[in-house]
């Protein structure tokens, strides 16, 4: 089998191509013109950064996309996914559901008139708004995708290449796998299904800040609050409002160790993408602004490496590689986190700080990712890379 391309453009531009011509130059190498017929629904998948998050991708390139899809014939449309917890990020920060999400992505620049399209949540106003599939993967059975997947003709994955905590890179599959499931999608892949009342702690009936807060209404107060654990999506919204608002901490739960985490959303990913149909996604890493942490973070982080360019494939596992590949090979920061880092050195795991217990190594959490991707058949690591140059001036 060919190994699948990934078509590259670096960040060096000028005024006659700039990084909006190198997206569209990408785009077209991809046959996005010629993919989107007339009057196909065109989901453009990003994201839309927490507020205090200053590294997440600008407006300006998702506006481009959704020109060139409009161009092109279709009928673009751009999506996010509510996030888990309650209010994560202070007021203006929550992500918990698509009103606050939605205010959020207003005060970073994104609106319907900035990025010339309609915006919704794609997994609906509490983020259960979802389809289940059932898969057979080692960790994961079912997966609960985002609705809009369901009714997009193309999906074009919009995404800022940049580091994850618990996942080692945050590229394509990690918005797949994260970005297009729906709360109980996002919670299977963090939390353990261990959550628990302290009757201690809860205030009882004259408090019941967590009954609102629940997307499946599965807690009823009597003396204190009692979850029904079968209904329950483990979406952490009663224990956030317990602890950020009430200030009780009654309710816990706990999360999953960080390397099972990865590989569980890359079997959530081939989930979404075998719903529909590989061939209806499209993915673009925007590899610029790369610090350690994910935009969910409410916090704009030192940058690891100079901006490195926008890749384009349709294989989530090889553009993932490329961008791992690219990131690893550029000279460090030497104002950042991984200033030490040697040619060819995982900068992110450096970052991150992840050790093992006993050898004292750096835990390689995208390696975990991209090589359980790459088993499950998500894609293949192995890609060829034709990078993309200005194209010479019409005489």
């Amino acid at each position: 089998m060919a190994e699948p391309i990934v078509y590259f453009a670096d960040r060096e531009a000028d005024s006659e191509y700039n990084m909006l011509d190198k997206i569209e130059h990408v785009f077209k190498r991809l046959g996005l013109e010629k993919a989107i017929k007339k009057d196909y629904r065109v989901q453009v998948k990003t994201h839309f950064g927490n507020w205090g998050n200053t590294n997440y991708l600008r407006p300006a390139y998702v506006r481009k996309v959704v020109d060139l899809v409009r161009e092109a014939g279709g009928h673009p449309f751009v999506t996010e996914t509510c996030g888990l917890g309650y209010g994560a990020g202070g007021t203006y920060g929550g992500r918990t559901t698509a009103p606050e999400y939605l205010a959020m992505a207003a005060l970073n620049g994104f609106t319907p008139a900035s990025v010339g399209a309609p915006i919704l949540m794609a997994d609906g106003y509490w983020g259960t708004d979802t389809h289940r599939v059932a898969i057979d993967g080692e960790f994961v059975q079912h997966v609960d995708i985002a609705a809009a997947v369901l009714d997009s003709d193309i999906i074009i994955m919009l995404t800022h290449a940049k580091g994850h905590g618990l996942s080692g890179l945050g590229g394509s599959i990690k918005n797949l796998g994260i970005g297009l499931v729906g709360k109980s999608g996002k919670a299977e892949m963090h939390f353990m299904k261990n959550i628990s009342v302290d009757a201690e702690t809860c205030k009882g009936p004259e408090c019941s800040a967590c009954l609102s807060v629940c997307p499946v209404r599965c807690i009823t107060m009597k003396k204190v609050a009692v979850i029904d654990t079968d209904a329950c999506i483990h979406c952490g919204h009663c224990r956030g409002v317990c602890a950020s608002e009430v200030k009780a901490r009654a309710i816990s739960i706990g999360w999953r160790p960080a390397p099972e985490q990865a590989v569980r959303f890359v079997e959530n990913a081939l989930g979404v993408v075998d719903s529909v149909g590989r061939e209806r996604f499209y993915y673009l890493n925007l590899a610029i602004d790369i610090s350690d942490k994910c935009d969910c973070w409410n916090v704009g982080a030192p940058l690891l490496v100079h901006d490195v360019g926008i890749f384009g494939s349709q294989d989530p596992v090889a553009i993932d590689q490329a961008t791992m590949d690219a990131v690893s090979a550029a000279t460090p920061n030497p104002a950042s986190l991984a200033s030490d880092c040697k040619e060819g050195e995982d900068k992110f795991a450096v970052a991150h700080g992840h050790k093992d217990q006993d050898s004292g190594e750096h835990l390689h959490f995208a390696e975990d990712q991209l090589s359980h991707a790459e088993k499950i058949g998500l894609g293949s690591r192995k890609y060829r890379l034709v990078t993309l140059r200005k194209p010479k001036a019409k005489k």
